[in-house]
């Protein structure tokens, strides 16, 4: 549960990242070159000029676990997840120099979950899955204000998010100035999240808290720089830091001796830095767009990332964009992560079987393609319908590390996506 509600807010701060980019960003991906982003977007330091919404639902799923890295007879199932969003964003009625919006999140999910790591007779290691399905739902609330001066943009946010066992808090604040005649943007923001956990059935595992909490805040700056009248180039730095309880409830670590179990169990700290680097490149002969991201990360728990992420916007008939994509993801393993004990280790030692903490890569391969109706009966409204899907692949041989064996839980699954969008 509680690992399938971390790869969402993955993929929600995903959707925010993509409505919060700089304005330098902005300007290369509006007008003729608009293969990105949101269809209301503005210029540099103008608000939306007329309202649009947007609905899109997901459905994603992952693969079975397979027999050979599970328990014979075993679940083999793992989580399917139904997503539905609606964004609404629109200038204030009573100025000309702000706009708002909301987005509301509902997902529903079932399946099972990875627990913990037992050897096989030749010592290899089998992932124990959670066993009866779980099924929960998340409820995500986020709202958000920006005031546009003549060469900067102040803007907040806030949200709320909660399930069965989770409630989380989150407020922002940031901004951006322009100056060299617009073609240079600064950006900084700062963020504060708190998050409170009340894991279920807490009362039949000794493994499992009754009630725990963390705070996180997270600074952000960035410079963005157009390069000419076809290109662009962004770099930001992200730093966060979390305190609390950081640990996993619902995973265990196995102690083959004495056939023990430990609770997943890690440091209460965490400071991380993110590098991302986001290049464009309008191609006018091709008519599509060159989108280029490199991320690097680095944390305190040992544990380093590359990303990179290429996709190509192509324009067809002034109706129809088509974007193929790319995505290759590479970490190494956290310091305290460990498949299972021989025998028990010493006391107040971090320890975690968590297969996201272990050295390994992934590839993603997606496709994506819109359509602008153009039609009598859309008069002054325009609207646009979106097909996407995704497949994503892990493996420990994707690592840029040399791991001595593969987390028998890393996932690999599919995300398919419908959207539909108006702008009055």
């Amino acid at each position: 549960m509680s690992r399938a509600r971390r790869g969402r807010t993955r993929r929600r701060r995903s959707r925010r990242n993509r409505g919060r980019q700089s304005s330098a960003l902005r300007a290369l991906t509006t007008g003729a070159v608009t293969l990105m982003g949101n269809p209301g977007s503005a210029s540099a330091d103008m608000p939306v000029d007329r309202p649009y919404a947007d609905y899109n639902y997901s459905r994603y799923t992952e693969d079975e676990l397979g027999s050979t890295k599970g328990l014979p007879l075993a679940q083999q199932d793992r989580y399917e997840v139904e997503m539905h969003q609606f964004i609404l964003q629109s200038p204030l009625p009573f100025t000309e120099r702000a706009d708002f919006g909301f987005e509301v999140v509902h997902e529903a999910m079932s399946g099972a979950s990875p627990w913990y790591v037992v050897p096989d007779a030749a010592g290899s290691p089998i992932q124990v899955m959670s066993g009866a399905t779980i099924e929960d739902t998340r409820l995500d609330l986020l709202a958000n204000w920006n005031y546009y001066y003549d060469n900067a943009r102040l803007g907040l946010s806030g949200g709320y998010s909660t399930e069965n066992d989770y409630d989380g808090i989150n407020l922002s604040v940031d901004g951006e100035t322009h100056f060299n005649q617009g073609n240079t943007t600064l950006s900084t923001g700062l963020g504060l999240t708190y998050d409170q956990i009340e894991p279920t059935d807490a009362a039949l595992f000794s493994t499992r808290p009754d009630d725990e909490n963390k705070w996180t805040v997270s600074l952000s700056s960035g410079l963005a720089q157009i390069l000419d009248r076809k290109s662009v180039l962004q770099t930001s730095l992200v730093y966060k830091h979390s305190h609390g309880y950081l640990s996993d409830p619902y995973k265990a670590v196995f102690v083959v001796g004495g056939a023990a179990f430990l609770p997943d169990s890690r440091p209460d700290t965490r400071n991380q830095l993110s590098w991302l680097t986001r290049y464009r490149h309008h191609v006018e002969e091709l008519n599509g767009t060159l989108h280029f991201n490199y991320q690097f990360y680095i944390d305190d728990w040992d544990l380093t990332s590359h990303t990179i992420d290429l996709a190509w916007h192509q324009s067809l008939w002034n109706s129809v964009s088509l974007v193929p994509s790319l995505r290759y993801y590479t970490q190494g393993e956290a310091d305290f992560y460990v498949p299972y004990y021989n025998i028990s280790p010493g006391a107040g030692q971090e320890h975690s079987s968590d297969f996201r903490l272990s050295a390994y890569g992934s590839l993603t391969l997606g496709v994506k393609t819109e359509y602008v109706f153009r039609t009598r009966w859309t008069g002054n409204r325009q609207w646009r319908a979106t097909v996407s899907a995704e497949r994503y692949m892990s493996s420990a041989d994707l690592s840029h590390t040399d791991p001595s064996t593969e987390a028998p839980g890393l996932v690999s699954f599919n995300v398919i996506t419908l959207g539909f969008s108006v702008r009055y």
